[in-house]
């Protein structure tokens, strides 16, 4: 398992390194905001981020959700079919005395169970 470590010590460890490099020699330049390191005389190089494809329109969602409604309402207007009756199927019907005990199983047709 990797220790991550906070940020105080981040904070203290670039600190030292930052002092070990200006005892070392080393000298730190600063420079005025939107300075560039690119030379003045040439022209500027695109950006890595930009698209040598032209710009695409877009689709305003409002369209596309409208269109796939109005599909949807379409489609479910023409597939809703009347129910269809099941034939009445047999089943099992149990018959009871009168104290509540199962007597036996009949079959029958009605829907009464």
């Amino acid at each position: 398992m990797v220790e991550r470590a906070s940020k105080n010590s981040i904070r203290d460890d670039i600190r030292r390194k930052t002092e070990a490099f200006l005892s070392g020699g080393g000298e730190i330049k600063k420079h005025e905001r939107g300075a560039t390191g690119e030379p003045a005389d040439k022209p500027r190089t695109k950006a890595v981020f930009v698209s040598s494809q032209p710009r695409q329109t877009r689709t305003y969602l409002n369209d596309v959700v409208s269109a796939l409604d109005s599909r949807k309402n379409k489609s479910s207007k023409t597939t809703t079919k009347a129910p269809s009756k099941t034939p009445k199927r047999p089943h099992k019907k149990v018959i009871y005395d009168d104290f509540g005990d199962p007597l036996r199983e009949v079959w029958t047709d009605d829907k009464e169970k």
